[in-house]
Formats: structure tokens, C-alpha cells, sequence
């Protein structure tokens, strides 16, 4: 269903400064770290299906408004259109419905440390399908961040138990759809905007989820208050179409794997929050695993910059 694009059709990037790009992809994670508390509150009364159902039809309509009123070179191919969509399946319909159901058979401690592969998964996929020429000091920077995060997580807790291993196992193909997605999407998002490719992405994801969501949607409408109304408002506009859009926009000026290693701030957003939030203490490990990350990302994002591939 997916064919990957050479570089020879892709347009050149437009050189943007890469503190811009960096903001930007931390500000991803600040938002997506939000995410778990905010869902939590609105999957009191809103079954996760049709929290899903919500934040990807109504990121539809807003990206879709906001593309039709834009002003365009050229329309986009029906065979690309294809090629986003099926980027769309992969990194916010299947994403979702893998995560969420995934976590429903698993632990919380399971789905955190297994998380953790997306960053792993996309350099790997950059590498194997030649979006991304292997570079070791990205190697070791990957794999200082992904152990500081292990670090973090406490990943002794990890746990393979014969009646969560199907929620495992659906964790690591969310983990793996994601990664494909950063890595097929990035020439699609380089040659059409990030506006457009969001917009199809979130209608193919919305079709694709509506068959899990609807079912929930009557309980939703008839147990949530305004309190879940307003967190799922705040979900759709923050860890939906502020991080979708921000990430898209990224892809155009860094590689797939320098986006991915980002997602390894979430853990340190989560510590912050509870320090500042509930007052926890950030003991030794948890310090020295935020320096492991930051240190990660940092030999990764050092990279000598690339043309887009």
C-alpha cells in the first residue's frame, strides 16, 4: 500500500534554523505530555474509542478547513494521496487503536518501557528503507537516550506475563506503526505542507477509527459532564492538532530519527510535572537518567545536517 519516494522527487528544503526545529519538537512533547493526565480524566465518562473517534474527526475538520482555504501550487496526485492516507492509518488510527487496546491487556510499567522503542524502530526503518544513511554517533546517541529513559521507567518493573502478552505485543506494533510513519511521511510532508498532509491523515484516520468509536459514543453523550467536555476540547486542541501539526512541520527540516528521539523528553516532562504538580522528589536515578537523555538526544541532533531524503 506504501512505496517509499526517492529523493530525486523530493523539492528542496527551505532552510529553517535548526533551534526553530528543536523548539518545536520539544514543545511536542511538553503537549504530548499532558496527554495521559488529561485522557485519564476524560476516560471517566468517555470510553477510549470514542476519545480517539473525537480527536481524529475533529482534527480532520480543522486541518481540512484550513487546507481547502489555502492557496496551493499544485494539487496533489491521487496515488500521494493514497501514500498519506495509508501514512495516516499508520501513525494516528492504528497508533491509537494499537496503544489504547494494547493498554487495556497490559501493564502501565509494560506499555512505558515498550514505548520507548518508537525512536529505535524509526532509525532502524530510515536505515533499512535508505531515507537515512546509518550514522553511529546517532546509533549511540539513540542508545545513551533510550537507557536513561529505561532508567527513569524503572524497567526491573517490566514484566512478560502469558495474559498481558497480547497487550505487549500490541504496544510494539503501535510502536512500530508510529516509526514508519516519521519515516514515510517526512518526502510527502517535504513536497506538499505539513497543512495538507495532516488534513488527509486525520480524514483517513477518522474512517478507519469510526467503526471502534461509534459504538461508544451514545454512553459518552449521555454520562460526560462539562468538566470531560472541556478535557477532551483541550485534548483535541493540544496533544492532537498542536502536536500533529508541529511534528509534520519538523519532518520538512530534520530527519525521522531526530524527530523520534524527542519522544524520549516525555518521560522527563512526566517528572517535572509531578515535582512541580504533587511535590514528588527526583531521586538519584531519576536525575541521572534525565542527564542520559539529554545527553542522547544531544549527540543526535549534533549530526551534521543532511539534504532531505
Amino acid at each position: 500500500m506504501l512505496r517509499a519516494v526517492t529523493a530525486v522527487s523530493v523539492a528542496p528544503l527551505v532552510e529553517v534554523p535548526r533551534v526553530k526545529v528543536h523548539l518545536a519538537l520539544v514543545a511536542v512533547q511538553v503537549a504530548f505530555g499532558a496527554l495521559p493526565v488529561a485522557g485519564k480524566i476524560a476516560m471517566e465518562t468517555v470510553g477510549p474509542y470514542a476519545l480517539s473517534l473525537f480527536r481524529v474527526s475533529g482534527a480532520a475538520l480543522f486541518f481540512g478547513f484550513l487546507a481547502l482555504r489555502g492557496r496551493h501550487a499544485s494539487p496533489i496526485p491521487w496515488p500521494d494521496v493514497l501514500r498519506i492516507a495509508g501514512c495516516g492509518l499508520l501513525g494516528m488510527a492504528a497508533n491509537q487503536v494499537l496503544f489504547l487496546g494494547g493498554l487495556e491487556r497490559t501493564t502501565a510499567t509494560n506499555a512505558t518501557v515498550l514505548v520507548t522503542t518508537i525512536p529505535v524502530f524509526t532509525f532502524l526503518v530510515a536505515v533499512v528503507s535508505r531515507h537515512e544513511r546509518f550514522d553511529p554517533r546517532g546509533a549511540l546517541g539513540l542508545l545513551v537516550a533510550c537507557a536513561g529513559v529505561l532508567a527513569i521507567v524503572h524497567v526491573e518493573r517490566f514484566a512478560l506475563a502469558s495474559d498481558g502478552l497480547l497487550g505487549d505485543l500490541m504496544i510494539v506494533a503501535n510502536a512500530l506503526c508510529y516509526a514508519c510513519f516519521l519515516v514515510l511521511v517526512r518526502p510527502l510532508a517535504t513536497r506538499y505542507g505539513a497543512m495538507r498532509v495532516v488534513a488527509i491523515s486525520f480524514v483517513a484516520s477518522t474512517i478507519a477509527v469510526a467503526p471502534f468509536g461509534v459504538p461508544q459514543l451514545s454512553d459518552a453523550f449521555a454520562r460526560a459532564d462539562l468538566r470531560a467536555w472541556l478535557t477532551v476540547l483541550f485534548i483535541l486542541a493540544v496533544p492532537t492538532i498542536l502536536t500533529y501539526l508541529l511534528n509534520t512541520w519538523a519532518l520538512k527540516h530534520a530527519r525521522s530519527s531526530t524527530v523520534a528521539v524527542f519522544i524520549y523528553l516525555q518521560p522527563i516532562v512526566g517528572l517535572a510535572l509531578a515535582a512541580l504538580v504533587l511535590g514528588e522528589t527526583l531521586g538519584p536515578r531519576a536525575v541521572a537518567g534525565t542527564l542520559a537523555v539529554f545527553v542522547g538526544v544531544w549527540l543526535v541532533i549534533r549530526r551534521p545536517a543532511v539534504a532531505a531524503t
